[in-house]
């Protein structure tokens, strides 16, 4: 269940010198309080979508909404919201959105050359995500042995719909016995073709 919702917090309150109040006509005495609306997920706020602003004689208590002020008393009001910004961590959420959007772009552009420069040396016991064409099912490849421009490699006999299937089909009692070869070109076709979507070059045991 995703928890969301508005809420509002007061960030600022300026007195309006000069302006008599309405109610009582007492000088000096009327304040606007600003108070920010925003929306939140799990209580992180989002974004702002709302600045209000309220009027209130500290003589009388009397308040005022925007839409109660007087002809001549709006102005002074309106400039006193427009010089106050809603509160920076009301932006949190959508800061946060962006920085993992942010990370996971540049991660993606990390592996994505890391992947091309492990595919460009193979070695033996590098392992190939492979996707069969038109299909959402996924196994592996492993490499047996490199010589000159081509790679021996043996092929997982078990399909997968986990887009990362390393942990999963990768043990020996799963690859073909029957090797067989691809050259250094045939696998960077593979990977421009998107059949190969992932390389992985394993730890040696110890």
């Amino acid at each position: 269940m995703i928890f969301y919702g508005t809420n509002g917090k007061h960030y600022a309150t300026e007195p309006l010198p000069g302006t008599p109040c309405p109610a009582c006509q007492a000088p000096d005495g009327l304040h606007v309080a600003l108070v920010s609306r925003y929306a939140h997920v799990y209580w992180i706020p989002l974004f702002p979508y709302q600045k209000i602003a309220l009027t209130q004689c500290a003589h009388c208590q009397s308040t005022w909404e925007e839409k109660q002020l007087a002809p001549d008393l709006a102005p002074a009001v309106r400039s006193v919201k427009t010089h106050h910004h809603a509160p920076a961590w009301t932006w949190a959420g959508l800061v946060l959105v962006a920085a993992f959007s942010l990370y996971g772009y540049l991660r993606s552009i990390r592996d994505t050359h890391t992947d091309e420069a492990l595919l460009a040396s193979p070695r033996a016991g590098d392992i190939y995500t492979v996707r069969a064409d038109s299909s959402r099912r996924y196994s592996l490849l492993k490499v047996r042995q490199v010589g000159g421009n081509v790679v021996e490699l043996v092929a997982n006999e078990y399909e997968t719909d986990e887009s990362t299937p390393l942990n999963s089909l990768n043990e020996p009692a799963r690859y073909s016995k029957e090797p067989f070869t691809l050259t250094f070109l045939d696998l960077q076709i593979m990977r421009r073709k998107g059949q190969i979507t992932d390389v992985d070059r394993l730890a040696p045991a110890e």
